[in-house]
């Protein structure tokens, strides 16, 4: 075995671990904690000072985009919450999430799908990151492609939180917009002390309630299936499960309609596309 796959075997078994341990001491998986995680697996291999010059500018626009979405309940506070409800119903017949929650959910009893349905939840920010590392170790170039396609992603998410707001369907429920709905999430939070405090700038932000359209949620994952099949072929679809368990883990929980998860997929591909043929044609700015 190459020292590259060397390093790439370690930095999965690291990665893995890690997160690991930041669930279960209940620490928020955010993208400057997770920077940390990243840049202490970066002095194993000796590649600090590279990893500080490609993902610094990256994670910089990343945040900057956090802080920004949390302004955009400000910039337009015309919340949409029926239009969502009505495509569900209209592609279903009925409500997916209430479905679902009546079927599987349990009142007091919480099951071994429902701690799944939150390691799906939890991994929005360390997937895409971790993978993003592991793509920096195989190939700059491609880690280019992909920082540039999730900023892409994301501030095209902003622009549409600001022009569209949408509510969730647990605060569609609590405003009395889609009874019988439950948001879950805080449910099985309970069982998940937080037993290790660690400081954040995201303590700082303002959370924007009203971000569900596009689900980034369900984009990230697609992105990162779709430059896993074009960087390792069929080994890529690795991710697929991963993918399909996030979005019915995100309806599940009651955290996005499907018309989001819809739209989310949709803002992918177009993004994806979009670099790929940019940079196909050499006609693309270097963003890290």
């Amino acid at each position: 075995m190459t020292s590259h796959k060397v390093n790439i075997a370690f930095f999965v078994f690291y990665i893995a671990v890690m997160t690991a341990f930041m669930i279960w001491q209940g620490v928020g998986i955010t993208p400057d904690k997770y920077a940390l995680i990243l840049i202490l697996g970066s002095l194993f291999i000796h590649k600090t000072r590279k990893f500080l010059i490609d993902w610094l500018p990256f994670l910089f626009i990343l945040i900057s985009y956090d802080f920004l979405r949390s302004l955009a309940p400000i910039l337009n506070n015309r919340v949409h919450f029926q239009e969502m409800i009505d495509f569900d119903k209209w592609m279903f017949g009925q409500n997916p999430i209430i479905f679902l929650q009546n079927t599987f959910y349990k009142i007091r009893q919480i099951q071994w799908y429902d701690f799944v349905a939150i390691l799906f939840y939890f991994l929005h920010f360390a997937l895409p990151l971790g993978f993003g590392y592991i793509l920096w170790l195989k190939s700059r170039a491609h880690f280019k492609k992909f920082a540039n396609s999730l900023l892409i992603l994301s501030y095209s998410a902003f622009f549409t939180y600001v022009i569209f707001p949408a509510a969730p369907p647990w605060l569609a429920a609590k405003e009395g917009y889609l009874p019988g709905v439950i948001k879950i999430i805080d449910l099985i939070l309970k069982f998940f002390p937080e037993k290790l405090s660690l400081p954040s700038i995201y303590n700082n932000f303002n959370p924007n309630q009203v971000a569900a359209m596009p689900s980034l949620h369900a984009a990230y994952p697609l992105m990162v299936l779709f430059f896993a099949v074009g960087l390792f072929g069929k080994k890529g679809l690795f991710f697929i499960p991963y993918v399909l368990g996030c979005w019915v883990s995100l309806v599940y929980l009651g955290e996005h309609y499907v018309a989001d998860i819809i739209v989310g997929a949709i803002y992918t591909v177009i993004v994806y596309y979009i670099v790929y043929l940019f940079s196909k044609n050499k006609i693309w700015y270097k963003t890290v």
